[in-house]
């Protein structure tokens, strides 16, 4: 019986300790969330600003950006790119706009670079009226950061990121 044990925790122990290189999957999350805070700091960076966080979430339609990506594919020429908000996109108490998760991990855990290359990024009305800008200077900060975790395998950090790497800066009506 002893022998049993020691050869089971033995083959435990190998499994255990394998040598396999091969990175562990990306761990998706589905319910996963990018969300575009507010921040009033705008006019410190000569912005003007007008509205506050909570009234381009309130009115804000539209996310449209540039990106030489789109469908995770590189285009020589700029491609223009729109997405529209959904009320439950919408947190009024943070407050914040927020795209999902899949326009920078899908579903099969793949990075896709749409979002993250893009640049002139802009949040519009009803009216297709300009109401907030996300600095591209953000952009390049979150995908440097975001590309990094990814390539490590820490999808945890992906996440936080999705959670605390993107902001918004109100323009005036």
């Amino acid at each position: 019986m002893k022998k049993l044990l020691f050869l089971l925790l033995l083959v435990a122990t190998l499994v255990a300790c394998s040598d396999d290189p091969t990175p562990a999957k990306f761990k998706v999350d589905p319910n996963a969330m990018i969300l575009l805070r507010g921040d009033m700091g705008g006019a410190a960076k000569g912005f003007v600003t007008g509205l506050t966080p909570l009234e381009v979430v309130e009115n804000g339609v539209n996310v449209k950006y540039e990106s030489h990506w789109a469908g995770n594919m590189y285009y020589e020429t700029i491609q223009q790119i729109s997405s529209t908000f959904a009320d439950l996109q919408k947190d009024y108490d943070i407050p914040a706009l927020k795209l999902w998760g899949v326009c920078i991990i899908t579903m099969d855990g793949e990075y896709y670079k749409d979002f993250t290359y893009a640049t002139n990024v802009y949040i519009t009305d009803n009216n297709n009226d300009t109401i907030a800008q996300v600095p591209d200077e953000v952009i390049v900060n979150a995908r440097a950061l975001i590309e990094d975790a990814y390539n490590n395998g820490d999808y945890k950090e992906v996440y936080r990121l999705f959670n605390e790497a993107f902001t918004f800066i109100p323009f005036s009506k």
